[in-house]
């Protein structure tokens, strides 16, 4: 039996006021990285300069995909997908956004506070054209609970009508900026059928699930970050990495990492 692993981390972007700002947590967030090595990432909140070192930091271990959620080459952030260069290649990749006009980046939609995208990649096995996997991964608003709903809609919607094309395993990762029990995994059943990383915990470790921390660390509590994916590729097991570097934290979200079949 073959396997992957996939990791969903927001990286939070760069703000000044924070206890730990970027210039110290990003040699900590590529330590967490290098450490699990990830077959493919999504992140999210990461600005220009944020992808941009990140991208020269791992370029001879991955290829990295994203597009600024807005049409500017000074600020932004991206829902960016790393894709580890030995285990796939990129043969596919688009973005859209979580809006009423998908096609054209930077619109916002609904009710939503700020711009959110969805980026996309289809893979091939490394060395390979012969698409044998999509990966999404996006960045849900965390105001807008019309705009969370709705944008979730367009993505499952987007994965239908590609697997009328051509059917193909999917994962889906992202900050939902909200927890199970609001019904956002319910709802995304109604559109598509799909597994969830957490299906594998128990009752207790579910109550002790949290992935937003900001800063404070901390168990109890529910997801907002997901790994999401087809029935028919199941997880094999997860861990939401809580880990310190330096007596502190990579970022105020904690990485998931998930095992898959292949």
């Amino acid at each position: 039996m073959q396997t992957i692993t996939i990791m969903t981390f927001n990286l939070r972007v760069d703000v000044p006021a924070d206890p730990f700002v970027w210039e110290q947590r990003k040699h900590w967030a590529a330590q967490m990285i290098e450490e699990q090595a990830p077959d493919l990432l999504g992140t999210q909140e990461a600005n220009i300069p944020m992808l941009a070192w990140l991208t020269e930091r791992f370029s001879p271990l991955y290829e990295v995909y994203g597009v600024n959620r807005i049409a500017s080459e000074e600020w932004g952030e991206f829902s960016a997908v790393f894709v580890k260069r030995d285990k796939f290649s990129i043969v596919k990749k688009e973005s859209f956004m979580l809006s009423e006009t998908p096609e054209i980046i930077g619109s916002s939609g609904w009710d939503a506070r700020c711009e959110r995208i969805c980026s996309w990649v289809e893979l091939a096995l490394a060395n390979d054209t012969e698409p044998v996997w999509r990966f999404f991964n996006t960045h849900l608003d965390h105001v807008g609970r019309v705009a969370r709903q709705e944008g979730l809609k367009l993505i499952t919607a987007r994965i239908k009508e590609l697997n009328e094309e051509r059917p193909l395993p999917f994962i889906l990762t992202g900050d939902f900026n909200d927890v199970p029990e609001n019904g956002l995994l319910n709802l995304i059943h109604e559109q598509l059928p799909m597994i969830s990383c957490y299906d594998l915990l128990t009752e207790e470790e579910k109550q002790h699930s949290l992935t937003f921390h900001g800063y404070r660390g901390g168990t109890k509590g529910g997801p907002i970050d997901y790994i999401l994916g087809s029935p028919d590729h199941p997880f094999l097991s997860t861990t939401i990495i809580r880990d310190q570097v330096e007596g502190g934290y990579p970022s105020d979200h904690y990485p998931v990492l998930s095992t898959l079949q292949f």
